[in-house]
Order: structure tokens, then C-alpha cells, then sequence
């Protein structure tokens, strides 16, 4: 194949996957909880040209001593930038956000005590409450697509109906009486709050959550080898808040016009690299 044209061709596939990934972080400029992810080009397998004379067929040649050749750029790393939201005030007690490193927990498919069947992560800490049809007077802490939120031990959160919920810094949840009689007491039961050490593994579900592809995984390794539990007081919440998205549409509005450059450029490389082996075969015929 023309190396002109392979090398536009994989240029052209990598600055469609950079439009694509920069569309994706403008359009979730108002998601709460959104981190945008960077993206990046690596150079493909480049071939090094030494021009010692072993041959006839240096001889004569111009071009400097280990002269590389290239051939295109291929898609490096998309990764997630976990820079820190702004933050919003809604006045919501359910409302939560982490300051700083963390994750929230959220359950699916069961609101057992025996915990749920698939769990993932989000940074969006927009909570309810909805009651529990498996015991009358309780209810739950729930996300907008029906997930649970997880305690420390990584069952869901249960509230009962009959006391004030006021959930503090470090993520113990506290209760009084609705009636007003009776001290502020702690109950047993705690937002758990993870720290992924390696959050690129984590793989995007939809509906701003993650959860990890075990096929992703490097040999040896599982869930637990990324996930660890944040003790109290080493994760911060602030309760009445949400957690912005960490787009900077600017930024991004560049980003967009540089990488719509780049493809409008290698796809005029690759029209003409077409047209050159054009002219070259019909001269050869």
C-alpha cells in the first residue's frame, strides 16, 4: 500500500476517536458528577533508515543518518481526568458530594441484607429516597437510575421512617426523632466511600457510572486489587451539595476545532496520495 496514504488513513481513524471523545465531554458539560477523559495519539511502529553505504543502495542518498519513517499515529490512551468539580448548592439533605478523591457505591438487582448482585461507581451524588415494599416504614437511598447506595460493609443503606436523617462530613449517617424528643445518635450503618487506585481501568456503563470488565483486567488481578474502602474522616462529604462537571467547554470548543483540522487535513493527504497512484499506474500501463 502507498505509506502516504496508510499514513493518513490511521490519522484519519485517530482524530474521528479524538471528535468523538471531545463531543462526548461537551455534551456532558451539565452532568453532575461528570469527568471528561483525555485523549491521546501514540506514533505508529516507525522504521529507522542508517544510511552506512553496505549497500549500493545508499550511495548517493541525501537524507540524514538514521532518518525515521514513520507510519501514522494510532489512538494512545483515553483516560479519565479526576480533577475536581465545582461545586453546587441544592439544599437537598440526600444531595452528596465528595471532596477530593472517592467514589460512591451503587447496587443493583438486589436490596437484600445479603447485598446486591452488580456494583458500580459513580462521582454523581444525586440521592432520594423511595421505600422499601420488602418492609413497610423503611426506605432507601436511591440514585435516578434505581441504584442503591452502598454502606461500608456494601449492603444498601436502610433508613426507618420514624427518625430525621442528617448525614455529616465523614459520611456517618445520624438520626433524631421526628417527634423532637430524644438526642441526635449515630446510626450503625455508614456511606461507604471507595478509593479506585487505578481509575482508567474503570469502564464506562452509561448513565455516568463505572464498573470494571474483569477481561481488562491484568493476570492475577480482581476487583479487590483496586478498590479500597476509605475509613471514616478520610473522605469528605458535604451534604446539600452536587459535584459539577470538570469540563472547561473552552478548552474543549478547541480541542474540537484543532482535531477537525487535523481530520479535514490527512483526509486531503489521502485524496491526494489516491490521485499519485493513480498517475503512477497509468504510466506504468
Amino acid at each position: 500500500m502507498n505509506t502516504s496514504l496508510y499514513i493518513s488513513s490511521s490519522a484519519l481513524n485517530a482524530f474521528q476517536q479524538k471528535l468523538d471523545t471531545t463531543a462526548n465531554n461537551v455534551a456532558n458539560v451539565n452532568t453532575t458528577g461528570f469527568k471528561r477523559k483525555d485523549h491521546t495519539f501514540s506514533e505508529i511502529l516507525a522504521s529507522q533508515i542508517n544510511n552506512q553505504g553496505r549497500t549500493n543502495q545508499e550511495i548517493g542518498r541525501l537524507t540524514p543518518n538514521g532518518l525515521r519513517v514513520g507510519y501514522g499515529v494510532r489512538t494512545g490512551l483515553t483516560q479519565l481526568d479526576m480533577e475536581q468539580g465545582q461545586a453546587v448548592q441544592t439544599g437537598n439533605p440526600y444531595d452528596l458530594m465528595i471532596s477530593g478523591k472517592g467514589f460512591f457505591q451503587v447496587g443493583y438487582s438486589s436490596a437484600t441484607a445479603g447485598g446486591p448482585s452488580e456494583v458500580r461507581y459513580t462521582r454523581d451524588g444525586n440521592f432520594h429516597v423511595s421505600p422499601d415494599a420488602n418492609k413497610p416504614g423503611s426506605y432507601q437511598l436511591v440514585n435516578a437510575n434505581g441504584g442503591f447506595l452502598l454502606d461500608q460493609t456494601g449492603k444498601p443503606i436502610e433508613l426507618d421512617d420514624q427518625y430525621k436523617v442528617n448525614i455529616n462530613s465523614t459520611g456517618q449517617i445520624q438520626l433524631k426523632n421526628k417527634n423532637g424528643q430524644g438526642a441526635t445518635f449515630a446510626s450503625p450503618q455508614q456511606v461507604g466511600i471507595v478509593d479506585i487506585q487505578n481509575p482508567h481501568v474503570l469502564q464506562n456503563v452509561g448513565e455516568n457510572e463505572f464498573a470494571f470488565d474483569p477481561s481488562a483486567l491484568a493476570n492475577g488481578k480482581n476487583t479487590a486489587t483496586y478498590v479500597r474502602m476509605m475509613p471514616s474522616g478520610e473522605a469528605q462529604i458535604s451534604t446539600g451539595y452536587l459535584e459539577g462537571s470538570n469540563v472547561d467547554l473552552t478548552e474543549e470548543m478547541a480541542e474540537l476545532v484543532t482535531a477537525q483540522r487535523g481530520y479535514q487535513l490527512n483526509a486531503r493527504a489521502v485524496s491526494y496520495a489516491d490521485q499519485m497512484s493513480g498517475i503512477a499506474n497509468s504510466i506504468l500501463k
